[in-house]
């Protein structure tokens, strides 16, 4: 009877073991600060739509100006190095870019390619540091117990 419990216990944790790995991918691979009727931010936003056409997979977070996030851009310019005068302001793996032009759309979509190709980092990561995913060693953990819980209820019986 107790053994039921154990595996049903053990499903349950593996659901949030993988609803945990799926959260520690949610950082975006690049993230566009933009106000709101801009139409360099539009211009901008065609040419991330269209990498995201060709990359499936590339993330995109956007921010806007007044957003309780939009400090974030302040203190990822630090980390870049640029001083953003106007909008959108771009950051995607060791690319910063601000405002629009033909310069700035091909440096975004070298930075996707060597991103999507190569893999890179959140920009995030630059304020953060690495991270190390406690909630899933945590979550493993408990799974590890419940399976050895499953594994001596067997040998006592």
């Amino acid at each position: 009877m107790m053994r039921k419990y154990y595996v049903l216990i053990a499903t349950v944790l593996c659901m949030v073991l993988l609803s945990a790995v799926g959260h520690a991918q949610d950082e975006a691979d690049v993230l566009v600060f933009y106000r709101e009727g801009c139409n360099d931010c539009e211009r901008m936003d065609r040419v991330l739509e269209e990498l995201h056409g060709e990359y499936p997979a590339l993330t995109i977070r956007h921010i806007e100006e007044g957003d309780p996030d939009g400090e974030l851009m302040w203190a990822l310019a630090t980390e870049y190095g640029v001083f953003p005068t106007k909008f959108p302001v771009v950051f995607v793996g060791d690319e910063a870019t601000v405002g629009v032009g033909l310069d700035k759309e091909l440096r975004v979509r070298a930075a996707v390619e060597d991103c999507m190709r190569f893999g890179c980092e959140s920009p995030l990561v630059r304020l953060t540091g690495p991270r190390i995913p406690w909630r899933t060693y945590l979550v493993a953990g408990l799974i590890a117990v419940a399976l050895l819980l499953v594994v001596i209820d067997t040998a006592i019986q």
